[in-house]
């Protein structure tokens, strides 16, 4: 284990979400994470160079949907979602879990990637509707025009505004390739600086899932 993961959950976490769900979502996110990587990897295994482009893509829905699948059955979760919609939203006690890959190397943590720079027309939607006081400014990295996204974003967004209380927005980074699956994991939540630029309040290093090792094959003589 790297020296930047804690043991358990930070007291940041526990402060938020409680011992127990800290504990949860400390382990079920990475895994929830590395899962959509290997979907996608598995999806095509010999398009290297495509499945990396696809990884960063924000638009990819396989990480909302897996932290969906693995956060939405934990005691006050709520999944929001919408027909025809390739989003699916969890909030978890009062905290929207946006997932965001900030790189391809396990040497960075998400604390030194710059926040927002990469960021889909969603996380800037919900960051927008639930983050930090005053909206972020996203000037330097405009978002090419998507009329169907911009209509999944606005319904998705307006439903999780529907949410009660009004939850906030935490961001789970993660590294990955397809060459070596998910290489690193975070929980931290954004805040504004002086010039409303947006900046990392706390970030934590999430503990990595053990590797599945495949089954050994049976093996048939004639």
């Amino acid at each position: 284990m790297r020296a930047d993961v804690l043991v358990g959950p930070s007291p940041w976490v526990v402060e938020r979400l409680g011992p127990s769900l800290a504990g949860e979502l400390w382990t079920k996110i990475p895994e929830a994470l590395g899962t959509a990587i290997s979907r996608a990897i598995n999806a095509r295994p010999a398009a290297s160079t495509a499945t990396d482009r696809l990884l960063a893509n924000p638009r990819w829905s396989l990480p909302y949907e897996e932290l969906a699948v693995y956060l939405g059955s934990l005691a006050g979760a709520t999944v929001v979602s919408l027909t025809r919609c390739v989003y699916r939203i969890v909030v978890v006690r009062g905290h929207i879990v946006v997932p965001w890959c900030y790189g391809q190397t396990g040497v960075l943590s998400m604390s030194d990637a710059r926040p927002g720079r990469s960021f889909g027309r969603l996380a800037r939607d919900l960051l927008h509707r639930f983050g930090p006081a005053r909206p972020p400014t996203w000037s330097d990295v405009p978002l090419l025009r998507d009329e169907i996204d911009e209509r999944e974003v606005a319904q998705i967004g307006a439903a999780v505004g529907r949410v009660e209380p009004a939850p906030k927005v935490l961001m789970a980074g993660y590294a990955g390739t397809s060459d070596h699956g998910l290489l690193r994991a975070c929980l931290g939540a954004p805040a504004l600086d002086e010039r409303g630029a947006l900046v990392w309040r706390h970030v934590d290093d999430l503990p990595l899932p053990p590797p599945v090792i495949p089954r050994p094959r049976r093996l048939r003589f004639p």
